[in-house]
């Protein structure tokens, strides 16, 4: 029994953390979703804490925490703090943005840590429980804890499209109440089989967890979902398009990879970039908004004349090179605007990529054009065709800093040399991204596309570039040609007031005319980086520049990333010397998790070392190394994986549910057969282990590039598989330690806290390693943990 309660509490306890997030994803930003979940995974951590500290407190708790009505309790614990914490938080005014400014947002801020940790501490006690008290069936107990949460991995992919996500956490924390009937089946021994028999009032338990079970079905109900709905941030462009009048959502469709709703209003006025020279009514629109951020607009083109506005745009920049393109790609990652463009061009083959399937029925049914839901370089990895124009349109979350911690693929030197590879000879590439100040995004965008060119031996790159902006976007231009000839986009922009920012030549007299800034910044700096690239200094450029603007590789995929930690102060100086808009920044907020995520492990970790625990029972230092070791090590390997998946699947949901499910069932399986092979000891698969990680990191690009050009369910398939070796690997070094090399509950407890806080620090620490390193670093660090394990081993 206590190994099914392991398995159903593992599998509702995954499941409830991904929708946990996907619920913040929502309701808040992802790096405040990030900060409180990592906090409050300290809840597995403090479970082991707990019984380490219980030992030198109580003798014969192994008695009592054996018996089926601790057991019972602890089950029911869990779920009701779990339905709590989830109902309480949807009620805490916790506001991110005002963090800096409101003392009382910070008390805010420690409820939701402590509401949240609960129902991680329940849980991880019935893990910890078993792992102290049944040493001989450890193999059996990781497998259970394992599988169990692969289950959890997959159960939002197949919930949230019928149940919604509100709904399915009700049944995912309902799930292990299913155990509290069968304990009254047990008439015999405890259910860790330690100690005495205790009896249990098997009624009571079954009246309380059928009060839960009413309670949380009446939440589901029409009357009371009120109470558990979910509604997006007052800072997210669903909620304030809302509070027009005559406005209303009238379709919503929610998945793994969002929740999408069609907004139905007049008010509607989107097209960046639009010049103030076009002085006619804009066509009705129909938004649409993914986790109440976002926004892509879909354009009311009764006729060809409705689609003209687009000629007045920034975007149409490029289309102005190209004349009656035959062939145009269109990839849409939000906006919108991109359709109306390559609508107005008059292209007579139009092809859509959308990396959200959700919107393919809409785009289909409304512009009667073909529309793919692929990731669009997996799309490009598998087609041979040539496009006359490929137009690219992410304008990026609606508050810049908001999307540091977003990996993206789309805009790489990586990406750029593939978009080359399927242009045709007279073609270009056109981005059109907000503008930002001071230059950031103008200048990586700028250096990715020469360094794609540079990849696709363009003797000058800087030939094949051109940018404009106006007073808030701008628009870059790759051309498959040199620019030799650019009358045509210079009257293109003093027809509609736009501004100049590069061409081939261009000099200070044809720059910042109509938008007017104090000076011409985003001229100055990009022409500084063409000059450094043409002298070779490009290097020292970017080293010496306020803001990381490097430009980045697959390898290191963060285009919402630009800040510099030795220039801190002086960024922060330069925008006013207010903390406020530092926090804006993804990574900070990274960087105040880790210091908070730090001082818990250390009151987890070294306190009942010094204070509580009974000498004759402490754990050996190795001993702490060892387990803290294999539990970054599994963490970081995890991350490595899901962040590599990203370029596979272009969602990262969709990486983590594969990822996840992929590692977690080969881990059970290295589990269950430890239990059925009587390894012994944990060296030789830690070598084994190790010689495995270095192999996949030499290789890992080309397996990437091959699972890129797999179409459908195959892709899945082979990512899912490429995991196995790894995965069963990975099952191996956790449960064969907690059995052989540990020789007490205590000692057992405590090494389940060690793994949870190497955990959660390796998952927080792993967010900043892979925005200022990059992704290889990542399995850098699991090889150094896992080394540290063996170390260790070796030692002893």
């Amino acid at each position: 029994m206590l190994l099914i309660a392991v398995f159903l509490v593992s599998f509702s306890t995954l499941a409830f953390e991904v929708l946990l997030t996907r619920v913040f994803s929502i309701g808040q930003w992802n790096h405040l979703s990030f900060m409180v979940i990592s906090i409050a995974l300290f809840g597995f951590a403090a479970s082991g804490t707990f019984l380490s500290i219980l030992d030198a407190r109580k003798r014969g708790w192994e008695i009592v925490f054996s018996s089926r009505s601790c057991l019972a309790s602890v089950i029911v614990l869990y779920t009701a703090t779990g339905l709590f914490a989830f109902i309480t938080l949807n009620y805490i005014p916790l506001d991110y943005f005002r963090l800096p400014l409101e003392p009382i947002q910070s008390v805010y801020l420690l409820l939701a840590y402590v509401f949240l940790a609960l129902p991680f501490f329940f849980s991880g006690l019935i893990i910890s429980l078993a792992y102290a008290l049944v040493p001989q069936k450890t193999g059996f107990v990781y497998f259970a804890s394992m599988a169990g949460s692969a289950c959890g991995a997959v159960l939002p992919a197949l919930g949230i499209p019928s149940l919604g996500e509100e709904k399915l956490i009700m049944v995912s924390v309902l799930l292990p109440l299913i155990l509290i009937p069968g304990f009254s089946i047990i008439r015999n021994a405890q259910v860790g089989g330690v100690g005495q028999k205790l009896s249990m009032n098997t009624p009571v338990f079954v009246l309380v967890s059928l009060v839960i079970i009413g309670f949380a079905s009446f939440l589901m109900t029409t009357r009371g979902f009120f109470i558990i709905k979910v509604d997006p941030s007052p800072y997210k462009a669903l909620s304030q398009v809302l509070q027009f009048p005559d406005t209303r959502i009238d379709r919503t469709v929610a998945g793994i990879r969002g929740r999408t709703q069609s907004v139905q209003t007049p008010y509607i006025r989107f097209a960046p970039g639009l010049s103030l020279k076009f002085t006619d009514s804009l066509p009705p629109q129909l938004a649409t908004f993914r986790d109440g951020d976002h926004q892509f607009v879909l354009y009311q083109l009764a006729s060809t004349d409705d689609s003209r506005f687009a000629r007045h745009t920034l975007s149409f920049a490029g289309y102005h090179l190209v004349q009656d393109p035959n062939k145009v790609l269109v990839i849409e990652n939000g906006g919108g605007l991109a359709i109306p463009c390559a609508i107005a061009s008059g292209s007579r083959n139009i092809t859509i990529v959308v990396k959200n399937p959700q919107l393919i029925p809409l785009i289909q049914t409304h512009y009667k054009l073909p529309a793919m839901g692929h990731n669009p370089r997996s799309f490009l990895a598998r087609t041979n065709e040539q496009f006359d124009i490929i137009h690219l349109e992410d304008w990026g979350a609606s508050i810049p800093g908001a999307d540091a911690l977003n990996q993206e693929h789309l805009f790489t030197k990586n990406a750029f040399f593939e978009y080359l590879q399927h242009l045709s000879l007279k073609g270009v590439i056109i981005v059109s991204r907000r503008l930002l100040l001071p230059p950031s995004d103008t200048i990586r965008m700028w250096a990715q596309a020469y360094e794609g060119l540079t990849l696709f031996n363009v003797a000058d790159p800087s030939k094949h570039l051109a940018m404009l902006r106006n007073w808030d976007t701008y628009t870059l231009i790759v051309s498959s040609t040199p620019l030799t000839e650019t009358r045509a986009l210079q009257q293109f922009a003093s027809d509609l007031n736009f501004d100049l920012v590069f061409l081939p030549d261009i000099d200070r007299e044809m720059v910042n005319k109509y938008n007017i800034f104090e000076a011409p910044y985003h001229f100055f700096e990009i022409n500084r980086l063409a000059e450094a690239y043409k002298k070779g200094a490009e290097k020292h450029y970017f080293q010496t520049y306020l803001l990381d603007v490097k430009p980045q590789a697959d390898s290191r995929p963060f285009p919402g990333r630009f800040l510099k930690w030795p220039k801190l102060k002086t960024l922060y100086e330069s925008m006013g010397s207010r903390l406020y808009a530092l926090l804006m920044s993804g990574e900070v907020v990274v960087a105040v998790i880790f210091i908070e995520a730090l001082a818990v492990a250390v009151v987890l970790l070294v306190i009942p070392i010094m204070v509580f625990l009974r000498a004759n029972r402490k754990p050996t230092i190795l001993q702490g190394i060892y387990f803290f070791g294999v539990g970054a090590g599994f963490m970081f390997i995890e991350l490595f994986f899901i962040k590599q998946y990203i370029l596979i699947f272009g969602d990262p949901v969709i990486s983590l549910t594969v990822v996840l499910s992929a590692i977690l069932v080969f881990s059970s399986l290295g589990g269950l057969w430890i239990q059925l092979d009587k390894i012994k000891m944990p060296r030789n698969s830690l070598i084994a282990l190790i010689a495995l990680l270095l192999t996949t990191l030499i290789w890992i690009e080309w397996v990437v590039g091959q699972l890129l050009k797999f179409s459908g369910t195959l892709q899945y398939i082979a990512a899912f598989l490429f995991l196995l070796p790894v995965g069963f690997l990975m099952g191996l070094p956790f449960p064969l330690g907690m059995r052989y090399l540990l020789q007490n509950p205590t000692q057992r407890a405590y090494a389940w806290s060690v793994n949870g806080c190497a955990s959660v620090l390796a998952s927080i620490g792993s967010a900043q390693i892979a925005l200022s390193f990059g992704l290889p670093y990542l399995m850098g660090c699991a090889f150094i943990a896992y080394v540290s394990a063996l170390l260790c081993v070796l030692k002893r």
